[in-house]
């Protein structure tokens, strides 16, 4: 489920509107797009002028050529002309709307797609510990959601505001113009018009933003069951779950419906002011006629721009409803963006050169961000892994291994102490220097969709399709790969679901060989390797550690034993060092961990 820590955010986010530095830094996504953003107005102008023409040439039509004409033929004249007229004005207007459109749509899915890819940019920068804190489905919600919910307001939200408010202003304007006391009469409407509007948005701003929260949430529990639905079925959990996303569904419904019922009521209510508007101008325009102090077009162009005042009111009624729904969700995008890596180069880092792979923990400290404040993961960590030496870390489940590991690769950074690479502190040096020169075997075997060659290729894209081959074949794996259905160019299924557990971690094992890594690291890389696969590359292994430093971080004690070092880890500290024979023959810490992995 979301953490604390995410649902605080949410109802942070839900309590507020969006602010000026929002919607600015969402207008500077528009920049690279200004010329056909303002040519976008231009055209939104011309079409708001050539619609509030139309009432214009209906007028004229009826006064001039139907209730004062001097023949029918002068008549039926003047009206086609008018009509001719009121025609082109027509597919002028239509033409503008088009380019209208058009530019409209280019501005904002450009603008979606730059903030879509700065989104995916930064998530990938973005130091582990933020993956710890925050719930991976809140994270998808963000890229794919929440940049969904702006399409509204960047791609139609500048022109549509525009023409509303011109709308408006030309409107009032022209109906000022045919009679003063006409506006008078229909402004009786306003009072009640302004104060739905505040009540909207009241109302509508609590209750789509409330929306979005629970969307979110449902996101994140759709994400956490697929991403384990494994362990849902092998524990029967699919009625429990299946209860728990219902409640979650119940209450984004319960939520949704109160937001339709704000929106639906405002809508209708400004259609009932509009209709009462009408009946006050048939009335009173229609006695004013009578009365011969305003002509019958300018009462059908007056009734006829009163629906045109009306409809901007309306547009900017569901933008606003657009900008209420979508205003949570550029904060959270850029609460996102504004998320300061904690691991991150220093000013003044240096890239790292050829490293030979010297490595030197002095008096290492480390707690992870969810860790107790009182308590140490690793406390007091001193070892050397000299140029082409394997160091083994072994110890129990939660005595550090990983987190040593961890910290060689940058994930994180230690709170106390330092780490040393070839004489220079990993602090001062670049962090993408030194992953170019690590490769990293896991026990999670992760494999991206595409084909085999292009996974093999992933730490080192220049690579050729002979190193990889070469790569495979010192490994051994060249022939498994062979029999793959496609071989090389099999496809992979999401994280190479097609294969089974050990061939993924055979991929992984080469993978890393083709990205030459100076230092290699083993992460439980054989656990999901049988005992007979095990053999078979235990040569070539040892072969690869042979010429670069090697961490491996293994239960399985076969694949330690001709480890230069082995660093036995209990409860963070190093409780014990030294070669697999050393260690046996102390009788200590290690030797009753070789018992129990002989015994099973």
């Amino acid at each position: 489920m979301a953490s604390h820590e995410d649902i605080l955010l949410e109802e942070e986010f839900a309590q507020k509107r969006m602010s000026a530095s929002t919607f600015w830094r969402l207008a500077s996504y528009v920049r690279p797009y200004k010329r056909t953003f303002f040519l976008n107005l231009v055209f939104t102008i011309l079409a708001t002028f050539s619609q509030l023409l139309g009432p214009k040439f209906i007028q004229l039509g009826i006064d001039r050529y139907l209730t004062n004409f001097s023949t029918a033929r002068a008549a039926m004249i003047g009206i086609g002309i008018i009509s001719a007229v009121y025609l082109v004005n027509l597919m002028f207007n239509w033409v503008l709307s088009i380019i209208q459109v058009r530019s409209a749509i280019a501005i904002g899915h450009g603008t979606l797609e730059d903030l879509r890819l700065a989104v995916f940019e930064h998530i990938q920068r973005l130091s582990l510990n933020y993956f710890d804190k925050t719930h991976q489905g809140r994270i998808i919600s963000r890229a794919d959601t929440d940049i969904g919910s702006l399409e509204r307001i960047m791609t139609w939200g500048a022109n549509q505001m525009l023409a509303s408010i011109l709308t408006l202003i030309g409107v009032i304007a022209l109906m000022v113009q045919y009679d003063w006391r006409l506006c008078l009469a229909v402004s009786v409407v306003l009072p009640p018009l302004w104060a739905a509007t505040q009540l909207f948005h009241k109302f509508g701003m609590r209750a789509y933003r409330r929306v979005r929260e629970q969307a979110s949430r449902l996101t994140a529990s759709l994400a956490e069951n697929i991403a384990g639905v494994r362990v849902v079925q092998a524990f029967s959990r699919q009625e429990e779950n299946l209860a728990n996303f219902e409640e979650l569904q119940n209450v984004y419904f319960e939520r949704f419906l109160v937001s339709a019922r704000v929106f639906h009521t405002y809508m209708p209510f400004l259609g009932v002011m509009s209709g009462v508007g009408s009946a006050i101008i048939l009335g009173y325009g229609g006695h004013l006629v009578m009365e011969r102090q305003i002509t019958v077009g300018e009462l059908a162009a007056f009734v006829l721009y009163l629906g045109m005042f009306f409809g901007p009111i309306q547009t900017m009624g569901d933008l606003y409803n657009a900008v209420l729904s979508s205003a949570a969700s550029a904060e959270r995008i850029f609460h996102l963006l504004d998320t300061v890596p904690q691991v991150r180069n220093r000013p003044n880092a240096q890239p790292l050169p050829a490293m030979r792979g010297h490595v030197v923990f002095e008096n290492v400290f480390f707690r992870y961000d969810t860790t107790p404040p009182e308590v140490w993961v690793l406390k007091e960590i001193n070892f050397e892994a000299r140029p082409g030496e394997t160091v083994a870390l072994v110890g129990h489940t939660g005595s550090g291994k990983t987190s040593i590991i961890s910290l060689i690769t940058r994930f994180y950074e230690p709170q106390k102490g330092g780490i040393l690479v070839d004489g220079i502190d990993l602090l001062s040096a670049t962090i993408e220097s030194l992953h170019e020169q690590i490769g990293i075997v896991t026990q999670e075997n992760f494999l991206f969709t595409g084909t085999v060659m292009e996974n093999l290729k992933f730490g080192r894209p220049d690579a050729t399709d002979e190193e990889v081959i070469s790569a495979a074949k010192t490994l051994g794996t060249h022939e498994i790969i062979l029999r793959l259905p496609n071989g090389y160019q099999t496809k992979m299924n999401e994280r190479g679901a097609n294969l089974s557990a050990g061939e993924r971690q055979l991929l992984t094992f080469t993978r890393a060989m083709v990205a030459q890594p100076r230092i290699l690291i083993l992460d439980e890389a054989t656990s999901a390797v049988d005992t007979t696969t095990e053999k078979m590359i235990q040569h070539a292994l040892e072969e690869l550690f042979a010429r670069r430093t090697c961490f491996v971080v293994a239960h399985r004690l076969s694949t330690v034993r001709n480890a230069h070092r082995i660093l036995v880890l209990q409860q963070g500290e190093i409780v014990e060092r030294g070669t697999h024979e050393e260690l046996l023959a102390k009788g200590g810490r290690y030797a009753a961990l070789h018992r129990e992995f002989v015994r099973h």
